[in-house]
């Protein structure tokens, strides 16, 4: 027995959202997923700090030529430049968390209460089993599905805005979801930044129109508020819009050997060593944006 009672809105519900799912994962048929742009903005962003850091212990490293430092910032700043003008480009044709999140605004009615809660067979309002049945799960577990049904219903009260006892089928997503998150993005620095790079990176504009308000440079907790915005936005949807079961740290894991080779030499293996720590620390406090992502959503 099928759970949804509006079964065209149910196949129009999941063919959008097997397309939105696409523009996410690496491999799922998109060569410039969203995954693969979140990474690279990340990778891009923490290698720099990394490495400059690095120099900063030692004058005489080969990280304080002047031809490397000059390679390393513009590499950094227009790396940043470009991946926050992808990600929030709202144009038709390309895969950007900005068309995404407009897109799932756009097609909001068709996330209903009981597609969002039984878009995959999950039981719309199964009754709690008054005894273990051996081989089910039990009901409490996370695995079971009344549970599943439970949290469903319950985060769609705080999507909708509306209290348990209201519950209707046809709740939607209240209108203040895409709110947040357009604040989130808005508040961010981001259109800051794409201004900043319109003038210096994308045309060569003429002094004369360069404003003196404009500021040239870009501080490492104005990326990081970019970053977050991008990533938080992009989580609820997969997280918690979506319902994606799609499991991802902030920060991918940093490939084996990243940092060089650790056999030449003990100053090589202190160098090694002092990198993988900073870049373990910085992946701990940015895995920390989404962790209390219900709360920064509802509150």
């Amino acid at each position: 027995m099928c759970e949804v009672v509006d079964q065209h809105r149910l196949a129009d519900y999941l063919a959008k959202r097997a397309k939105w799912l696409s523009w996410y994962e690496t491999g799922a048929g998109e060569s410039n997923s969203l995954q693969d742009q979140w990474f690279s903005m990340l990778l891009s962003e923490m290698s720099f700090r990394v490495v400059r850091e690095e120099g900063a212990k030692d004058p005489s490293s080969m990280l304080n030529v002047p031809l490397v430092v000059h390679l390393l910032n513009s590499g950094y700043f227009s790396s940043q430049v470009l991946a926050t003008r992808r990600l929030l480009d709202s144009r038709k044709g390309v895969i950007s968390l900005r068309r995404l999140i407009d897109d799932i605004r756009n097609n909001r009615d068709l996330i209903t209460r009981e597609v969002y809660v039984s878009f995959d067979g999950t039981a719309y309002a199964p009754e709690l089993p008054e005894i273990e049945i051996p081989g089910l799960q039990p009901a409490e577990s996370s695995f079971s599905e009344w549970n599943r049904s439970r949290v469903r219903q319950e985060r769609f009260d705080k999507l909708s805005k509306v209290l348990p006892e209201n519950r209707a089928r046809d709740n939607k997503i209240h209108k203040s979801v895409f709110s947040k998150m357009d604040h989130w993005i808005n508040s961010s620095g981001a259109s800051k930044l794409i201004t900043i790079s319109h003038v210096y990176l994308a045309h060569a504009a003429q002094q004369s129109s360069i404003s003196s308000t404009i500021p040239k440079g870009l501080s490492f907790s104005e990326v990081e508020g970019i970053q977050k915005a991008v990533v938080q936005s992009m989580r609820v949807i997969y997280d918690i819009v979506l319902s994606s079961g799609i499991y991802s740290e902030v920060v991918p894991m940093v490939p084996l050997g990243f940092f060089g080779k650790v056999w030449n030499g003990e100053s090589l293996i202190e160098s090694t060593t002092r990198m993988n720590k900073q870049w373990d620390e910085m992946a701990e406090e940015r895995n920390k944006w989404v962790r209390d992502l219900d709360n920064d959503l509802f509150t």
